[in-house]
C-alpha cells in the first residue's frame, strides 16, 4: 500500500472545510479547526482570530469544503519566504493556505496603543518662587 498524497494529509487537517478572505489583493485560506473567531470590523472588513493573534481580512469570501491542496514546495519558498501549509484554487482564484501558528505577517492586525497626553496640574506656587 503507498503512502496517502501530501495533499490528503492537509485536507484531512481541514475538517469542515476552510475559510477563503481576502486581503490586500491576495487570497488566503485557513482550515476551518484553526478558526478561533472572526468579527466584522467597525470600520470594515474583518478580523479572524487564530493561535498567533488576530488577522485583518479585507472580505470573507465563504467556506470551500473542496479545495484540492498541494503543498507549498520550494519554488513558493523561493519566493515567499512566510510559512504556509499549501496552495490551492477556489474556483479560478489561486490561494495560499495559511499556517495559524505562524501566519504571514502581512495579515496580522497591527496591535496600535494610543498615548493620551493629560496636562498635569499647574501648582498655584511653585517653591522659591515669589510673589
Amino acid at each position: 500500500m503507498s503512502p496517502a498524497p501530501a495533499s490528503a494529509d492537509l485536507a484531512s487537517a481541514a475538517g469542515a472545510g476552510f475559510l477563503v478572505l481576502r486581503r490586500g489583493g491576495a487570497t488566503w485560506a485557513l482550515a476551518h479547526p484553526d478558526v478561533r473567531g472572526l468579527a466584522r470590523r467597525a470600520r470594515g472588513g474583518y478580523e479572524v482570530t487564530v493561535a498567533a493573534g488576530t488577522l485583518a481580512a479585507d472580505e470573507v469570501v465563504g467556506v470551500a469544503t473542496d479545495l484540492r491542496l498541494h503543498p507549498a514546495g520550494a519554488v513558493l519558498r523561493r519566493f515567499w519566504p512566510e510559512a504556509a501549509r499549501g496552495l490551492a484554487v477556489h474556483g479560478a482564484t489561486p490561494l495560499v493556505l495559511i499556517d495559524a501558528a505562524a501566519p504571514p505577517a502581512a495579515l496580522l492586525v497591527a496591535l496600535v496603543t494610543t498615548l493620551v497626553t493629560v496636562p498635569l496640574p499647574h501648582e498655584e506656587e511653585s517653591p522659591g518662587h515669589d510673589h
